[in-house]
């Protein structure tokens, strides 16, 4: 098995050994860990509308993107995060492709579920005439618009740890509550490449969620160990997670955006944008809610935890296979082979979350038995 990078079939395992530990009663899905959670991941850059990018990205471009830039800053200005501003464009993009539209849906005839007509104009599709967005002069104005729409956002109870499309429901009421789900990848890539790229020095781009609700256990971590069952490596390149009690049957989620590149044996396993792919492993496949080939967003669940394979009882190992990358952080991260492991190409999943800002497993939540 020496230096093969093995992303492609089913992946060698190992377990965790099932110790008690106190449950904490915490959120389900956070962007930022649950608890210590580094600067990089949460800080929100202002944007000049002046000098955005001649080119386009993901798809989008000129007034587009000065239009992105002027929801950033709406954000900025309230104290709010990357995140929010992330929310912000991809809601825009889901309401108005991140054009101002000036004219509504009234003159085709589109009423409200109570038959009123719409006034719903600007960037949010924002309806003036209900009173309570603004003027019709004031929704058309990018600034404003934005502001009305993240005002809203904060008063959203926990908005920070909904997932993203949810929290944009919550504010615009849109009768498909996952509507903007599709567009929170182009609106991170956009985000991203306005505030010059990563969201500060030493960060991942992009975004990371947590694969079970916080809470967990760590119950074996990336290095070698001593096999704790029949068919166990004896180097273990992943982390193993796990709820106690309440292990079996947990919701795993993917901890960021994606494409689903295998789903095998006891394995899911999904390739970023960047070119890496992130393997989650010991779920019965009865249990796995995607298919090669979908696209999926961070926070979305993708499958239940499970004891297949070698395992000494239900968790989650999740691994991180870096041939393929193209991310320039992650790709300063070492990989197995070069700490004397038999299996190449794999990174510790701890210091991969450290590079969104996020700690995988906090002392405030995260009991470490192994």
């Amino acid at each position: 098995m020496a230096d093969h990078k093995n992303t492609g079939a089913l992946i060698a395992v190992g377990a965790p050994l099932i110790v008690f530990a106190t449950v904490f009663l915490l959120i389900v899905l956070v962007f930022t860990g649950s608890g210590a959670a580094a600067s990089c991941a949460a800080t929100a850059s202002t944007v000049d509308p002046n000098k955005i990018p001649t080119d386009s990205v993901a798809g989008f471009e000129g007034e587009q993107l000065t239009n992105a830039a002027h929801i950033m800053n709406a954000a900025s200005a309230l104290g709010l995060d990357h995140k929010a501003q992330v929310i912000g464009i991809m809601t825009a993009i889901g309401e108005s492709t991140l054009v101002n539209v000036h004219y509504g849906d009234d003159g085709n005839g589109v009423t409200n579920p109570d038959g009123t007509p719409t006034c719903s104009l600007g960037l949010f599709q924002q309806q003036w005439c209900q009173g309570t967005w603004g003027t019709r002069e004031q929704v058309v104005d990018p600034t404003h618009a934005a502001t009305a729409f993240f005002e809203r956002l904060i008063g959203v109870p926990d908005w920070q740890n909904l997932e993203p499309t949810l929290a944009a429901h919550k504010v615009q009421g849109n009768a498909d509550p996952f509507y903007y789900a599709p567009f929170f990848e182009a609106a991170d890539a956009i985000a991203t490449a306005l505030a010059g790229g990563p969201n500060g020095p030493g960060c991942a781009s992009g975004s990371v969620v947590l694969p079970l609700s916080p809470g967990f256990n760590m119950t074996d971590d990336f290095g070698p160990r001593g096999a704790p069952t029949s068919g166990a490596s004896s180097w273990h390149p992943a982390d193993d997670l796990q709820h106690w009690p309440g292990n079996c049957k947990d919701p795993i989620y993917s901890i960021e955006n994606g494409t689903v590149a295998l789903v095998e044996g006891y394995q899911v396993s999904i390739k970023s944008p960047a070119g890496y792919t992130v393997s989650y492993l010991h779920m019965d496949l009865a249990d796995v809610t995607v298919s090669v080939g979908d696209a999926v967003t961070a926070g979305q669940q993708i499958a239940l935890t499970g004891d297949e394979g070698p395992s000494t009882g239900c968790h989650l190992d999740i691994r991180i296979n870096v041939d393929g990358n193209t991310d320039t952080q992650v790709a300063t991260l070492p990989t197995s082979e070069t700490l004397g492991a038999p299996v190449a190409g794999f990174i510790d999943p701890e210091k991969f979350f450290a590079l969104f800002g996020v700690e995988l497993c906090p002392a405030d939540s995260c009991a470490r038995n192994y």
